[in-house]
């Protein structure tokens, strides 16, 4: 049950309660807050005064760079429950002692803050400077605990809770004991009434209450119910006229209210329970000023004495309903006159203004808000009548054609048009006007040009629509200026145009450069074949025919000679497959990675043998490729990462695939010896090798090799490693964006 429908009895009870509840609470409060503020500024001058005493004792022992006599200083603060660490820093800002010598080293900074004191997280914290004639020896800090404070609080809560329970037990018997000296008679008017409206016997008085608003209140139900009684006895005996005109007042559609002279409520038709809210049998005996709206306390005093000097007055007035919502109403109000003409009452004809002044209001508004926003448009509006005459002209479009609206206004609209689109334009917006669309843009198959007043004509973009006020046509055009566009977009036609040639141009000289630099480096290779095979021949027939005739150095020199004879074949062969990879054209076909990576792991099994490796290779996409390239970009990745696993006695080495910055990337992991990240830049280019050739075979053409194919077809390859911890290679490729878990199903 609301507030609103719970008897008297407990709403006075509730309001009293409350109040008190109120006072309690805000008192208890405003006293806490200022006892904590008080507790707060006393602990910060108490303990200021201890810390300037304590940085004083400190100017000796930081002068003469004594720890154990600043120890001791700080010592003294055990007799102190309030401070939870102290510290003395020297002029340099190192913590010089500290208190408790044990402490957490939370509790005290690494360096000084600025002097002075400042409460956080509930403790005061305080650095004071140390001086000696002015010079600067260091800082004294002081941090405080939080638990007086916290005790404080809890002892606060503990008799604000006290008082509270006994103030409410006081202000229960009190505000009980009140209410029922100010509701006893409220109720027993209430139970006069209701007995009334029961038995209709109007011959019932309330007793009197005394002198105060409840007395005049039952005088005035006691002096209605008189006069309610006269009128049934006079409506007893005109039963048939006044039923008929009860009739009519109860089928008219504006409220008709009968009151006293007094203003108390006689009759109330159904318009006005409607209007109002309030029922015929609430509100009859009641006062009209229950109506009366609350900045018009005397308005109905004024009415009454209008009517009571037998004068017919028409008011526009505001009125409240049962629900306390306002109402704008037209009241006509009249003297009701008996058969001798002496005044007897007052009628009211009420008509609900609300929906009518809202209307208005609205359409106020609307208009006000219209013509602020079409005056400070950034765009050019401009409305037209039927004949294409200019009715509305805003800032925008005097500034875009330069002519003010004084005279733009009432002439037509080819004014602003140059002289060859006119017959056109006119002839668009007529058709426009007929085809029953409301809106669209102009200038969709040719551009539009404006006219300004000195005769330059410029680009614009145009829209229009129209609507029909009663049997009138409006037009309404909207326009922009884009003379700048159209600069910016032919100035940015020009660059790109410049653009393209010039990249046209450059990606001509770079192609015809790497099919030199290919070329030529093919043919070098290709060119040392010959001479490698010769000196490789010779020294063989060299070492056969003759080892036994040559001194031990002279073998040893052809052994190395022949060593490096075949190291250099490695190089040139190694360098003709980087050729051939950059001038051969990929051969792209659907091929499972996952296939690729097995027959690369056979082809390695002679290198494997009699090694303890773990193969952990995770299933691989199909992918539109090369697969002879791929499976070369494997075998250079996987015999890598056989031979620099060497060292382990357990080597594992995985392959799989995952999602790298939004990207599936394939990766190739070892646990082998690694190398530097410093030196990352330099490991896809040629000739680059980490590790020794006495260490390790090769060329440092492998991942040069890796790196061209994983770029024609449209990728990236990357390592990630650490010294003796392994290396990881990733490589994207187009075509592998699926996620990782798609990939591995």
């Amino acid at each position: 049950m609301s507030f609103q429908d719970q008897s008297l009895k407990r709403k006075a009870m509730a309001v009293m309660m409350l109040t008190a509840v109120a006072v309690l609470v805000l008192s208890a409060v405003a006293y806490t807050v200022q006892d904590l503020i008080s507790y707060r500024q006393h602990l910060a001058q108490s303990l200021s005064g201890t810390a300037a005493v304590l940085a004083d004792n400190s100017v000796a022992p930081l002068a003469l760079k004594d720890r154990a006599a600043a120890s001791n200083c700080l010592a003294s603060l055990r007799a102190d429950p309030r401070v939870v660490a102290a510290a003395i820093y020297d002029s340099r800002g190192r913590v010089f002692a500290r208190y408790p010598a044990q402490g957490p080293a939370v509790d005290v900074p690494p360096s000084p803050g600025a002097p002075g004191y400042r409460f956080q997280d509930g403790h005061l914290i305080l650095f004071e400077p140390v001086e000696e004639n002015h010079q600067d020896l260091g800082t004294f800090y002081l941090k405080s605990g939080h638990y007086p404070i916290v005790a404080r609080l809890r002892l606060f809560g503990g008799v604000v809770l006290l008082v509270f329970l006994g103030s409410m037990g006081v202000a229960l018997v009190i505000a009980n004991a009140l209410q029922r000296r100010i509701t006893q008679p409220v109720l027993a008017l209430a139970e006069t009434a209701k007995h009334v409206s029961e038995r209709k016997d109007y011959s019932l008085r309330a007793a009197q209450a005394g002198g105060d608003e409840i007395g005049v209140l039952t005088n005035a139900f006691n002096r209605m119910l008189s006069r309610i009684e006269e009128q049934t006895e006079t409506l007893g005996r005109n039963e048939k006229v006044l039923s008929f005109m009860a009739a009519i007042v109860q089928s008219s559609d504006d409220a008709i209210i009968g009151k006293d002279l007094e203003g108390n409520v006689v009759s109330w038709n159904a318009a006005a329970e409607r209007m109002f809210g309030y029922t015929a049998r609430e509100i009859i005996g009641q006062s009209i000023t229950r109506l009366v709206a609350p900045d018009r306390p005397d308005e109905e005093e004024h009415i009454l004495e209008e009517a009571q000097q037998g004068r017919t007055r028409h008011y526009e007035t505001m009125r409240r309903r049962k629900d306390g919502s306002l109402i704008a109403v037209s009241l006509v109000v009249s003297p009701i006159k008996s058969s001798s003409g002496q005044i007897v009452g007052i009628s009211s004809i009420v008509r609900d203004l609300t929906e009518q002044k809202l209307t208005d209001f609205e359409l106020q508004e609307s208009r006000a808000g219209l013509a602020a926003i079409i005056g400070s448009a950034m765009d050019a509006i401009i409305s037209m009548d039927a004949d294409q005459r200019i009715t509305v002209f805003n800032q925008a479009a005097e500034r875009m054609f330069g002519c003010p609206a004084s005279e733009a206004l009432g002439q037509p609209l080819d004014r602003f048009i140059p002289e060859r689109y006119r017959q056109m334009h006119r002839r668009h917006v007529e058709g426009f006007g007929r085809t029953g669309v409301t809106a669209r843009s102009m200038g969709a198959f040719q551009p539009l040009s404006g006219l300004r007043a000195d005769g330059e004509e410029f680009p614009i973009e145009a829209s229009i629509s129209h609507i029909e006020l009663g049997t009138q046509k409006v037009f309404t055009v909207i326009l922009r200026d884009i003379t700048e566009r159209k600069r910016t977009e032919d100035h940015v036609r020009r660059l790109n145009a410049e653009l393209e040639q010039r990249v046209e141009q450059r990606t001509q000289e770079l192609t015809a450069a790497n099919k030199e630099l290919e070329s030529f480096t093919y043919s070098v290779a290709h060119d040392l074949r010959a001479p490698l095979r010769h000196l490789d021949a010779f020294s063989r027939i060299l070492q056969e025919d003759f080892s036994a005739d040559l001194p031990p150095d002279a073998q040893h020199y052809l052994n190395s000679i022949r060593a490096s004879t075949s190291r250099m074949s490695e190089l040139v062969d190694d360098l003709l497959n980087l050729a051939r990879v950059g001038r051969q054209e990929l051969k792209r076909l659907r091929t499972p990675l996952g296939d690729l990576v097995q027959e690369v792991v056979a082809d390695l099994k002679p290198e494997t043998e009699g090694r303890a490796i773990e193969w952990r290779i995770q299933p691989l996409p199909s992918l539109e490729c090369d697969s002879g390239l791929m499976k070369q970009v494997f075998a250079n990745l996987l015999g890598n990462s056989v031979k620099y696993t060497r060292p382990r006695p357990q080597a594992i080495i995985e392959v799989g695939c995952q999602k790298v910055n939004a990207h599936t990337a394939v990766f190739v992991r070892d646990n082998g010896v690694g190398f530097n990240m410093k030196y990352a830049d330099k490991l896809f280019g040629v000739f680059q090798r980490f590790h020794r050739a006495e260490e390790f075979e090769g060329t440092g053409v492998g991942l040069a090799t890796v790196d061209r194919i994983i770029r024609k077809h449209g990728g990236h390859i990357w390592a990630e490693a650490a010294v003796d911890k392994g290396a990881t290679f990733y490589f994207t490729l187009d075509g592998l964006e699926q996620p990782a878990a798609q990939a591995a199903a």
